[in-house]
């Protein structure tokens, strides 16, 4: 397990002390450190070793220290595999880690909890860079590049490449078979135990079609589940027997998902509430121990494009001109209408962000109820980016607020967990680029959505085999939570102690708790919200680093 590289730099002297886990990359700016992996070419490193991490292959984080100028340059991967933390302590001195962890156990003051960051993780159930759930503690967004002086720091807008598609469909598909495999050449060299997710979907079964098709021995591994709804296992095992791949399938119980929540979401660096995260920590257990590389195609689909359905388009279209309390008026007049109750979705939100958050979080009205105060999501990434989005067409807009601009802790943290390196081939800065360069409808039509990606899985494997609905990588969390007489509900907020030293109005916490226990299946995703913030400020209080425990009162 990786305990991440940290770095403390003091603008009034140009000087850093101490430096750990950095390694000396030496080229054009003084002081170039990187921590991570770097594909190395000539032409892949220029841009790294010009002080720019914006199309380098690979995971890392960079640091450039300019003692004459006084300068410090923090940049991070543009597929953000690799995190980095920054704080500025009150002697001016910028601390940074790859770690959040290893970034808190140095500071002399402990930071408290933010307020803005607990308010972001109560609506979007996790928190996107450049915010943490630490007052002052910020994070580098993926790619983003920032200088720091005495003064202050600024972002360093590193130009894009232009890139110019393939003249023909037939074309770019060929171009991006070809430098998707060029992507897992270069992960996979010196793996003598590589491996690969295969869920059943597209893009890990294209993975793993591309790396058997050059070689590669990889081993696939794939989460079954009893709830048919859910479970893609026999899509999985077809895939992998045509391609003639050693195929594991773990098939977890409630009592090992229940089990496993404790290393999964209550040792996490920050609280997130993706439910896959503890089917995905198992499968890297296992993973772990008999692989040292592991392919995964998390956040591909989201590079093409993304297309939300059609009810979401029509209310952000058309029905968010009507007022908010017409809009509410409307869906609770159809809620009492079984007949056509489903249609009161169109109408049940209060800002047309609401429409293309990932999970129900809590509303803003909700939060001012827990915290005491009005939240404000200006700054948070999700908000900033819809505004930039403005006149974006909905497959742009879809791809960026449930790709970009939310992170997925679950496969980054089960990495930093098991000390499983994971790799994202889509996450090549040639084939992103290439693929948010594509003209629309070869990304995506109403009658094949994700064209590209079929159309290239289908040169290597019949789409007899794996065209069948998806389903998504998810658990039954309602049933989860339900299990055992609500056990896992009960062990983090039964205990009136326990909920008495969370930053929330205890009786609100209760309410929502209750209002669960007795059978209101709309609030899952609320209620466990509280859940895994309770289970993670818990052990927060019993971890070795004392300056964690610390900040945990200081918000009340």
């Amino acid at each position: 397990m990786n305990d991440g590289a940290y770095g403390c730099f003091d603008p009034s002297t140009g000087s850093l002390s101490p430096a750990t886990g950095w390694v000396s990359l030496g080229g054009a700016l003084p002081n170039l450190m990187i921590a991570g992996v770097l594909f190395c070419s000539d032409r892949m490193a220029d841009p790294l070793r010009s002080g720019m991490a914006t199309d380098a292959d690979g995971h890392y984080a960079l640091a450039a220290i300019d003692g004459l100028r006084r300068t410090l340059v923090l940049a991070r991967d543009a597929a953000g595999a690799m995190s980095l933390f920054h704080h500025r302590d009150a002697s001016g001195c910028i601390h940074f880690a790859t770690r959040l962890d290893a970034l808190l156990i140095r500071l002399r003051t402990a930071p408290t909890l933010s307020q803005r960051g607990l308010d972001e993780y109560l609506r979007f159930l996790d928190i996107a860079a450049p915010n943490t759930l630490y007052e002052g503690v910020f994070a580098l967004e993926a790619g983003q590049t920032l200088e720091f002086t005495a003064s202050g720091h600024r972002e360093l807008n590193a130009a894009l490449p232009e890139v110019t598609p393939p003249a023909t469909y037939d074309a770019a598909c060929d171009e991006v078979d070809r430098r998707l495999q060029a992507a897992i050449d270069r992960r996979l060299a010196g793996s003598v135990a590589p491996a690969a997710f295969l869920s059943g979907g597209l893009d890990s079964a294209l993975l793993c079609a591309l790396a058997s098709k050059a070689g590669h021995r990889v081993s696939a591994f794939t989460v079954g589940f009893d709830t048919p709804s859910l479970d893609e296992s026999a899509t999985a095992a077809a895939i992998a027997g045509h391609l003639g791949l050693e195929h594991h399938v773990l098939r977890p119980d409630g009592d090992a998902l229940e089990a496993v929540f404790e290393r999964a979401h209550a040792q996490a660096e920050q609280p997130y509430c993706d439910p896959a995260g503890m089917p995905t920590r198992l499968l890297f257990e296992a993973c772990a121990r008999q692989s040292d590389c592991v392919l995964d195609g998390t956040g591909a689909e989201a590079l093409p494009g993304m297309m939300p359905a059609r009810w979401r388009r029509i209310a952000h279209d058309w029905v968010a001109y009507l007022p908010p309390a017409s809009r509410h008026a409307i869906a609770r007049a159809l809620g009492r209408l079984p007949a056509i109750a489903g249609y009161a979705r169109l109408f049940e939100f209060n800002v047309r962000q609401d429409l293309f958050i990932r999970w129900s979080g809590f509303t803003a009205d909700d939060i001012t109820r827990l915290t005491g105060r009005t939240p404000d999501f200006s700054l948070t990434r999700f908000y900033t980016a819809h505004a930039a989005l403005r006149g974006a067409s909905h497959l742009k807009r879809l791809s960026v607020l449930q790709g970009t601009a939310t992170p997925d802790d679950r496969i980054h943290q089960a990495s930093i967990a098991t000390g499983l390196r994971v790799e994202h081939p889509f996450g090549a800065p040639d084939v992103t680029h290439l693929l948010q360069a594509l003209p629309e409808d070869w990304c995506w039509r109403p009658d094949r959505p994700k064209r590209l990606l079929r159309d290239l899985l289908a040169r290597h494997v019949p789409e007899t085999i794996w065209n069948t609905p998806k389903r998504g990588f998810n658990i039954d969390l309602t049933g989860l939570l339900r299990s055992n007489d609500h056990r896992l509900l009960r062990r983090h907020l039964g205990d009136p102690a326990v909920i008495a030293q969370m930053p929330l109005d205890a009786t609100e916490v209760v309410r929502w708790r209750d209002r669960f226990i007795e059978g209101d299946d709309a609030v899952t995703h609320r209620v466990w919200a509280l859940l895994n913030l309770s289970a993670w400020l818990s052990s927060r209080r019993t971890a070795a680093s004392s300056l964690v425990g610390d900040a945990l009162s200081r918000l009340q």
